[in-house]
């Protein structure tokens, strides 16, 4: 429906409950929301949709990790403001292969030694809640970059265990020629105490629970 002359309408364009106002020079043109309940998708479409899904989640994922974001402007040579519309794009052409898409040897290495610190920790303590923290959290590492990590434990454990415990993940980290900062505090302790309040307050906000 075109309508003419109505001051209500000047200027008007959108979506209206179940009405769509459209501007086109001096005609204001009033037609219904299309019923897309009974559209059927067609194979092809369908795995149009899912694929535009995916490299959203793809995107999503890379751009909430700065140090992925920032290799993916570097590889696809776009500003940090366009990266997300960069990488659904690359994805789409590349079917999410390539390496803005691909973990790199250091990514697969890094992976795997904190699988091997989690599982040294939990070897020697079973209920130890383990965190990441500082650097490796930020995106701001590289290959030599320390492992910070928090344990927090259910049971207060000696300083000395602390030690033993730091010099087994040691034995780990040492063939990256990296490190482990280790802080072994009981749970109750670590909430409670004035003794980690600093600490626990410069970090929170960066704590990564390792699954």
């Amino acid at each position: 429906m075109i309508v003419t002359g109505n001051p209500l309408l000047t200027g008007v364009s959108g979506k209206m409950k179940n009405i769509v106002v459209k501007q086109y020079k001096d005609k204001t043109v009033i037609t219904a929301v299309p019923d897309m309940s009974r559209r059927k998708l067609s194979q092809k479409q369908k795995d149009a949709n899912e694929q535009m899904q995916s490299a959203i989640t793809c995107a999503r994922a890379i751009t909430a990790e700065p140090r992925l974001k920032q290799r993916a402007c570097e590889l696809l040579q776009v500003p940090p403001n366009k990266v997300f519309r960069a990488i659904v794009k690359q994805f789409l052409l590349t079917n999410g292969e390539g390496p803005v898409f691909e973990e790199t040897e250091q990514e697969v290495r890094d992976k795997e030694t904190l699988t091997t610190l989690k599982t040294t920790i939990t070897t020697e303590i079973p209920d130890a809640a383990i965190m990441l923290f500082g650097n490796r959290t930020k995106g701001a590492y590289d290959a030599k970059s320390d492992w910070d990590i928090l344990v927090l434990t259910g049971k207060d454990h000696p300083k000395t265990r602390k030690w033993e415990l730091q010099e087994k993940l040691f034995a780990v980290t040492i063939q990256q020629g990296t490190r482990v900062n280790l802080l072994l505090v009981q749970k109750a302790k670590w909430y409670t105490d004035k003794e980690f309040e600093t600490i626990r307050e410069r970090i929170e906000k960066e704590l990564v629970p390792v699954s």
